[in-house]
């Protein structure tokens, strides 16, 4: 009984162990590589996986991300300024069968490709660049990485630059140097703000003269159009006085003429040739008197005036007429 109890734990025992090596379980997160005879055969995805006792080996790699931090490092920069930098990256495994077969201890590898791959970036820019622009050094770090690492099986989620360490006679020379652009910028300010309010200055000063200008020749229009007005006003004013003396000077004519013709009759209302004639010399004596008034005239004395002596004789024989 007891030699049948024992063969049957040791029957059992097999069975387990049979069944343990022949059905096996792939947690989440990880792929199962299945060889068969040390040879690849397949990928296994998470859950219960069936191999062949003794003939299949079976071979667990995550697929989790994986973070590796890098040792601190002083790196040369191209100005000659040695900072010590700290990064980090992170990768994960997508092809597991490249992961197992095309490297040997990759995370050593890109240790080594993040190391190399920093110091180039480093060296080709200035400390100020480092500090500033460091996205720039992460993307060709990532980039640089993706390249070599793809064939493994292997994709880089991030590496970046964590920290960047300075000593304290670096830290005192960039506070010095900050200061330097600082001053250096205001300066450039002031000098720009003066710039600015000479140029704003000078354009008032044009636009002063301008308006001013302007100002002066509105009023010389206004002076002139004025003086005009003024000449045109005298000038009609000359010409209405001028005609009133004109018609006041005819009406006196008329009645100087009316006055000497009536002279010319007598009180019978008849006319006496010796009268007219005395008459009409009498006038022309009184438009050579006229004219001879003129300064841009000259005097012209008729041929009759010889006769002044007949003139006088004949106003005087109306009154021995009457006599007699």
């Amino acid at each position: 009984m007891l030699q049948f109890l024992v063969e049957a734990i040791i029957v059992i025992g097999l069975i387990i162990l049979a069944l343990r090596s022949t059905l096996r379980i792939v947690p989440q997160g990880s792929v199962g590589v299945i060889e068969r005879l040390g040879r690849f055969h397949h990928e296994a995805p998470p859950g219960l996986v069936i191999k062949l006792p003794l003939i299949d080996n079976l071979k667990f790699v995550s697929t989790k991300s994986v973070t590796v931090a890098l040792s601190p490092e002083p790196v040369i920069t191209a100005d000659n300024v040695s900072p010590v930098i700290d990064a980090y990256f992170l990768y994960q495994v997508v092809d597991a069968k490249s992961y197992l077969y095309e490297i040997q201890n990759p995370e050593l590898a890109i240790k080594n490709i993040v190391s190399s791959t920093l110091r180039s970036e480093v060296g080709q820019r200035k400390l100020a660049e480092v500090m500033t622009h460091r996205e720039q050094i992460n993307a060709a770090l990532r980039n640089e990485l993706d390249e070599l690492t793809g064939p493994w099986g292997i994709r880089i989620v991030q590496a970046s630059i964590r920290q960047v360490d300075l000593t304290d006679e670096m830290q005192k020379a960039m506070e010095a140097q900050k200061k330097a652009d600082a001053n250096k910028l205001a300066a450039i300010e002031q000098a720009q703000g003066q710039k600015e309010a000479s140029i704003l200055q000078a354009e008032g000063a044009r636009q002063a003269a301008i308006a001013q200008a302007e100002g002066e020749q509105r009023a010389m229009i206004l002076r002139a159009d004025a003086a005009k007005q003024a000449r045109i006003l005298e000038a009609e004013a000359e010409a209405i006085a001028i005609r009133k003396l004109a018609e006041a000077q005819a009406e006196a004519t008329q009645v100087v003429n009316r006055a000497v013709l009536g002279l010319a009759e007598d009180d019978a209302h008849e006319w006496h040739p010796e009268k007219i004639q005395a008459i009409l010399r009498l006038k022309s004596l009184e438009t050579l008197s006229a004219v001879g008034q003129s300064q841009s005239t000259k005097l012209v004395l008729p041929g009759e005036i010889t006769g002044l002596a007949g003139l006088i004789d004949a106003l005087k024989t109306p009154s021995s007429g009457t006599s007699d």
